[in-house]
């Protein structure tokens, strides 16, 4: 379950962090989002736990970088 991430400069609540602009996975359930405020345009980054939508889509680029959180 994610946790709400806010926009800090206008205060903007809820962004969506499946609308990311880059992603780094820290572990196959935890990722550092980075992403902008639809509102103000502000660059805004979270430790955030990875979105079920999301997942299928990190596993399948893990397999095809040999990164390893793809193998069961």
């Amino acid at each position: 379950m994610t946790r709400p991430v806010n926009c800090p400069a206008c205060g903007a609540a809820d962004l969506d962090v499946c609308r990311y602009d880059s992603m780094m996975v820290l572990r196959s359930d935890l990722a550092f989002f980075t992403l902008r405020c639809p509102q103000c345009g502000t660059k805004v980054s979270a430790l955030q736990p990875i979105p079920l939508a999301l997942r299928e889509e990190i596993r399948f680029a893990a397999i095809e970088v040999g990164a390893g959180m793809g193998r069961d």
